[in-house]
């Protein structure tokens, strides 16, 4: 999954997108200026939890999930069952025991909306397995 997270350039799509959200806290802190402090503080608040529930942690989502997807093809590509990426994310999710957070509150799908992604996109990827 590493290399599809490279393949897609998701480094570089989170950098611009950290640039713009500290770029938007900046004015927004400027034009808070001359508000009295707990006034900026509570927007600045504010600003924090709408960037990351409403825009960090769902552009992780989207990645996490593009990764998924390119590194099933890679894995096919590779001869590798894609098959498996499926009994492997179901493992996951039993070794996890449930422990994981509300997915909105994550840079990454939960278990099960992982593994309903992987199956329906699995007839795409057996299009480029041979097996050996």
């Amino acid at each position: 999954m590493q290399v599809a997270h490279a393949v897609a350039k998701h480094g570089a799509e989170r950098m611009s997108e950290n640039l713009l959200v500290q770029m938007g806290g900046a004015a927004l802190g400027a034009a808070l200026q001359s508000k009295p402090q707990e006034t900026q503080q509570l927007w600045m608040s504010a600003f924090g939890a709408g960037a990351q529930y409403g825009l960090l942690m769902p552009f992780g989502r989207t990645q996490e999930s593009e990764a998924d997807h390119l590194g099933l093809i890679f894995m096919a590509m590779a001869g590798y069952d894609p098959h498996h990426a499926v009994t492997f994310w179901q493992r996951m999710a039993k070794a996890s025991g449930g422990q994981a957070p509300p997915e909105f509150m994550s840079t990454h799908p939960s278990d099960e909306h992982r593994i309903q992604k992987i199956q329906e996109e699995l007839p795409e990827a057996l299009k480029y397995y041979k097996p050996k």
